[in-house]
């Protein structure tokens, strides 16, 4: 678990985002999803606060974030409620693979280019709700759209890690409520102090070295990659 906290903070203070990407899969192994989603949720939350203050969301996408949380607000306990009829093995290796998707399509700069509309705002808040509920993950489907719109860097970072942290919330309440009870309290009291680390590791990165928007992109990218590709490999070995 501190590893993976560890590993969660340090690619949130890079991209944004991809926290509960690195965490999930690896905790998927110890304990059950409505226990590990407060788990995680709560490093990502603590992470957004501290990053809240370097990363203002600009004054034109504030309704479009709440919009998107609205959305996934209703879609989480859905999520949690199908996650319940998926066999263990089905959830580990679905995280995985749309992980895997969803970095490697990222990291080999697709074409396509959207532009930004409440419908989509809605559907892709919608679709990280559902993700995040049923199993442990809800970057995925916000973070393809608003890096497929015709945006800079940095204010889609800002969007998404506000967005990242606010669906946090709603998932720590649900999970709890839902299943998740409150002994995953014990878990984060650990995970806290490790999740940190990782967040001044990545800063003692990029302190140390100017990586450019795009070279931070791919870094973290190429490392979300091979954390999927180990689990999955760990899967087909043990199955």
């Amino acid at each position: 678990m501190l590893v993976a906290a560890v590993f969660g903070g340090f690619i949130r203070r890079l991209s944004g985002f991809g926290g509960a990407l690195i965490m999930t899969p690896l905790l998927m192994w110890v304990f059950p999803i409505p226990f590990l989603i407060p788990i995680v949720m709560c490093s990502e939350v603590f992470g957004g606060a501290l990053l809240s203050r370097q990363w203002k969301v600009h004054q034109e996408d504030r309704p479009r974030l709440w919009l998107m949380l609205i959305f996934s607000a209703v879609s989480l306990p859905l999520g949690i409620w199908l996650g319940r009829f998926i066999p263990l093995v089905t959830l580990k290796t679905a995280t995985s693979a749309v992980i895997l998707f969803f970095a490697a399509y990222l990291l080999f700069k697709p074409h396509v280019r959207l532009n930004s509309s409440s419908t989509l705002d809605g559907l892709a808040g919608g679709l990280s709700g559902l993700l995040l509920g049923a199993c442990g993950i809800g970057g995925p489907p916000a973070a393809l759209y608003l890096n497929s719109t015709n945006q800079a860097f940095d204010r889609t970072r800002s969007l998404l890690s506000h967005f990242v942290s606010g669906i946090s919330i709603f998932a720590i309440i649900a999970a709890s409520l839902m299943g998740g009870g409150l002994g995953w309290l014990t878990y984060f009291i650990f995970a806290i102090p490790a999740y940190w680390l990782g967040l001044r590791l990545a800063q003692r990165v990029l302190g140390m070295h100017a990586l450019s928007d795009n070279a931070l992109k791919r870094l973290c990218l190429a490392l979300l990659i091979a954390n999927a590709g180990f689990n999955l490999l760990f899967l087909l070995i043990f199955k």
